[in-house]
């Protein structure tokens, strides 16, 4: 699955803030894996505009990441998904919801 900055700084926003020691751990990989590094965060001038308290970068020198998710990972981000089904959030993060959730149920 090929996710773009948004994407994963959203990820984390909606996977469950607690669980068992099972969960932890498949978190803590799907986190690894989708980590923005320091060299990523230069390339596109990733940054908090200190005025809007928003997250900014260059759209435009964006890669997206190829990333691939064991058959555990998919499904806590499967139950991810569901969980917040009945939440307000942003239209945008829906989107990266979406996107998610439909990946895994094509697999």
């Amino acid at each position: 699955m090929e996710l773009l900055i948004k994407d994963r700084l959203y990820i984390p926003a909606f996977l469950p803030k607690e669980g068992n020691f099972k969960d932890f751990n498949t978190k803590k990989s799907i986190l690894g894996k989708i980590e923005i590094t320091q060299d990523e965060r230069q390339a596109v001038g990733l940054k908090e505009n200190a005025d809007t308290k928003r997250i900014e970068w260059d759209v435009e020198k964006e890669k997206p990441l190829a990333v691939e998710f064991s058959g555990d990972e998919m499904e806590y981000l499967r139950k991810a998904c569901e969980r917040i089904s009945d939440e307000e959030l942003p239209d945008d993060m829906w989107a990266t919801v979406s996107r998610i959730y439909d990946f895994i149920q094509e697999k």
